[in-house]
C-alpha cells in the first residue's frame, strides 16, 4: 500500500480544482464536494464530485477522471 499525504476535505478540494483550473475548457467545472469512504483495494479513502456547467461529459469526464485517479496515489482525508 503506497503511503499517501493526510489532508482535510478543503486542502483536497483545493487540491483537485487547482488541476482543473488548469485546462481552459473546463474553467465552468468545479470540484464541489469529497466523501469518506472505506479504504479501497489500494488504501484510498475517498471519492469526489465534480459539476460540469454546461461543459459536455465527454469533454470534462477524462480530464476529471484523470486528475482524481492521479489525486487518489497522493492523497487521503485526515
Amino acid at each position: 500500500m503506497k503511503i499517501r499525504q493526510e489532508v482535510t476535505e478543503d486542502e483536497l478540494l483545493d487540491i483537485l480544482n487547482s488541476e482543473l483550473y488548469k485546462h481552459a475548457a473546463l474553467k465552468k467545472c468545479s470540484f464541489i464536494s469529497v466523501q469518506r469512504s472505506e479504504p479501497d483495494g489500494t488504501g484510498c479513502n475517498w471519492s469526489a464530485e465534480v459539476r460540469s456547467k454546461g461543459v459536455p461529459h465527454h469533454v470534462s469526464a477524462p480530464i476529471t477522471g484523470k486528475i482524481v485517479a492521479e489525486a487518489k496515489t497522493k492523497y487521503n482525508l485526515k
